[in-house]
C-alpha cells in the first residue's frame, strides 16, 4: 500500500460558539482545540458565518479553523454543514442551498441525517427530509445526536453520568445514508458545551475539552496545508470532496496511521493495532475478522460505498466509508 507519505489531520468538525447556540467564546473553542492537539477546526454556527466575518478563519499557531455555518430548511430539519462559502445561500429550500454552496466552490455535508428524538424539552429530531444530489459527504458518527436519543425523564441522569456509553458507534441509519450517497464520511461532537444555573451554580454539560477528545476526523492530503490561508482551505475541502479521510473515537486508542484503499478486487488496510474488523456493502457482510498491526489484503474492493468498521473492546475505534 503505497499511502505512507499522505499527511494526516486531526479535525474536529461541526462545533458552534456564542455566534448561535453554543456558550464558548471562538477564542475560547480555538484555546480548547489547540490544548487537544486538534490540527483542523471547523466551525458551524447556524445560518451564519459570524467567524468568517470577523477573521477567524485560518491559522491560528498550528491549528487551522475552517469557518463554515450549519444551514436547514424553513422546518428546521435537513441540516448541513457547509464550509468554503464567503456569503449565506439566499434559498432555505435545501436543494437549492446545496446548489449555492457547490457554486461557491465550497462542500454541503448532510449533518445528523437519520438521529432519533427524545422526551425532553429540545430534543427533537432534526433529520433529512430532501434529496440528496450535490451533497459531497455525510455526518455519520453525532456525539450529541446519539446521546439525545431516546432521552427521558427515567434515563437522563444515567444518560449524563455515562454519555460514552450512548455513542460507542456511528448511526446505522446515517451509514446507510451515506452508502446512498457517496462522498465523505464524517465524524463530529455537534459541541455547544451548555450551560445551566445562575452565578457560581452553573453546570456545564459536554464541555468542548471533553468533546474534542472523543470523536475525530482524520483528513488525508498528499502535502502539507500551505500557510496561505485560502489555499489551504481549498486543500481541505478537495480532501473531503474526495473523502479521503476516516473516522475515530479516540477512547479506544490512537487510531493515527490506518489507511484503506482499493486495488482492483482488494481492499488494503493499514492497521495501526489489532482490532476486530467489519465490511459491510450496501447490500450486507462482505468480510468479518481479526486483524493485528500491519497491511492486510481482503476482499471487497469491487464493493461500492464500503463501510469498514474496527472495533476494541466493545465500541468501534475506527469508521472509514470508501466511496
Amino acid at each position: 500500500m503505497n499511502s505512507g507519505h499522505m499527511i494526516e489531520k486531526r479535525a474536529i468538525l461541526h462545533v458552534h460558539t456564542r455566534a448561535s447556540d453554543g456558550t464558548g467564546t471562538v477564542e475560547q473553542v480555538i484555546d480548547e482545540a489547540l490544548s487537544a492537539g486538534v490540527d483542523i477546526l471547523g466551525i458551524n454556527d447556524h445560518r451564519n458565518l459570524w467567524a468568517r466575518d470577523h477573521g477567524y478563519g485560518g491559522w491560528h499557531s498550528s491549528l487551522f479553523l475552517l469557518a463554515g455555518t450549519e444551514l436547514e430548511d424553513q422546518g428546521e430539519n435537513s441540516h448541513m454543514l457547509a464550509y468554503g462559502i464567503d456569503r449565506l445561500p439566499p434559498s432555505k429550500v435545501t436543494s437549492e442551498q446545496i446548489d449555492f454552496v457547490n457554486s461557491e466552490g465550497g462542500i454541503a455535508i448532510a449533518a445528523h441525517p437519520t438521529e432519533a428524538p427524545g422526551r425532553l424539552p429540545k430534543t427533537r429530531s432534526y433529520s433529512w427530509k430532501a434529496g440528496r444530489e450535490g451533497l459531497g459527504g455525510v455526518e455519520v458518527w453525532n456525539y450529541m445526536s446519539l446521546w439525545k436519543k431516546g432521552i427521558n425523564p427515567l434515563n437522563a441522569v444515567r444518560k449524563l453520568r455515562h454519555p460514552d456509553r450512548c455513542t460507542a458507534d456511528p448511526d446505522p441509519g446515517a451509514v446507510e445514508f451515506w452508502q446512498g450517497t457517496g462522498g465523505c464520511a464524517v465524524a463530529c461532537p455537534d459541541a455547544h458545551a451548555l450551560r445551566f444555573g445562575v452565578g457560581r451554580r452553573i453546570l456545564e454539560v459536554f464541555p468542548y475539552g471533553m468533546l474534542f477528545r472523543r470523536l475525530v476526523t482524520h483528513i488525508l492530503l498528499d502535502d502539507e496545508l500551505p500557510k496561505e490561508h485560502v489555499e489551504a482551505e481549498r486543500s481541505i475541502i478537495e480532501a473531503l470532496r474526495l473523502g479521503r479521510c476516516f473516522c475515530s473515537s479516540m477512547l479506544p486508542g490512537d487510531a493515527s496511521g490506518f489507511r484503506a484503499a482499493r486495488e482492483g478486487s482488494r481492499m488494503m488496510l493499514r492497521m495501526p493495532g489489532e482490532g476486530d474488523v467489519f465490511l459491510d456493502g450496501p447490500l450486507g457482510a462482505v468480510w468479518r475478522g481479526r486483524l493485528e498491526k500491519g497491511d492486510h489484503r481482503l476482499p471487497g474492493g469491487d464493493c461500492p460505498g464500503l463501510a469498514v468498521t474496527v472495533k476494541r473492546e466493545g465500541r468501534t475505534w475506527i469508521f472509514c466509508g470508501v466511496p
